[in-house]
């Protein structure tokens, strides 16, 4: 019995040997089934000349709640389009999971004048009414102008979802690689201290993988201007990831908005695994 048992084991010994040098590996696990994802959307400011859609997407896989915004300034045209190129996009990408809740175009007549607000251009009057900046109105007013009103709108929204990640789609018209300070182009801004941490490996990971051979390395920044969409939601919800994408507008806007998809790709890349 005992060399029955050692003629099994070099059998078994050999057996193994050949497959190793034949280079034979155990079959491929076959891939994921993808995602069904249920897409609702509605408006916001209904029935004003701010009306804008807010999009809702529930997969039927377990992930992170995640709340993308564009279109705050509306002179920063790939904020904007790219979260109406995102609305189509979610569905189908790949590893969807979780929930995602998108506003493509939250400043939307500003988005439609392209300027920064409405008025910017003419001391902040466009048809009788006074607007100023909506990145410096947050979390908004009811009873404020229309500008806080439509803050408040947004605050409430994105509330609502109660998101891990929060990402706010903007620009900057030089790249922080010019030697003006103030130029925001190529980074990521972020607030409280989870998010300085999770920036780090983002941009590392973004910069290794999805940067153009040529492109300028994003960088990152961690000061959110007081009043500013990012600022409050750092501070309202400390447990969760918020940052501000800065593209460089000197860029060509086809350009940018594949570089604000390519974030956001690097992003899913590490929170979707």
């Amino acid at each position: 019995m005992k060399n029955i048992r050692i003629i099994s084991l070099i059998a078994v010994v050999l057996v193994l040997g050949i497959v190793v040098l034949s280079g034979c590996t155990p079959a491929a696990q076959p891939k994921p089934e993808p995602a069904e994802v249920e897409h609702t959307q509605w408006t916001i400011l209904t029935d004003t000349i701010y009306q804008t859609t807010v999009h809702h997407y529930v997969t039927d896989k377990p992930g992170p709640r995640v709340c993308l915004v564009g279109g705050t300034h509306g002179d920063e045209l790939a904020g904007w389009n790219a979260g109406l190129k995102l609305v189509d996009m979610i569905p189908e990408w790949e590893n969807v999971c979780g929930e995602i809740l998108l506003i493509p175009q939250a400043n939307i007549l500003a988005d439609n004048l392209q300027q920064r607000y409405p008025g910017s251009t003419d001391g902040g009057m466009y048809d009788g009414i006074k607007y100023t900046d909506l990145n410096r109105a947050f979390p908004g007013n009811a009873n404020g102008t229309p500008t806080e009103q439509i803050a408040l709108a947004i605050s409430d929204t994105v509330k609502d979802f109660q998101p891990d990640y929060i990402v706010d789609l903007h620009e900057s018209r030089h790249s922080w690689s010019t030697s003006d300070s103030l130029n925001l182009g190529d980074t990521l801004i972020h607030g409280g201290s989870k998010s300085a941490l999770f920036m780090l490996d983002l941009i590392d990971y973004y910069n290794d993988t999805y940067r153009e051979e040529g492109d300028v390395e994003f960088a990152y920044n961690g000061y959110p201007p007081e009043g500013s969409f990012n600022q409050y939601f750092t501070g309202y919800y400390p447990d969760a990831v918020v940052f501000t994408i800065e593209t460089n507008r000197e860029l060509a806007l086809e350009k940018r908005v594949s570089q604000q998809i390519l974030i956001l790709t690097a992003l899913f890349d590490v929170i979707w695994q």
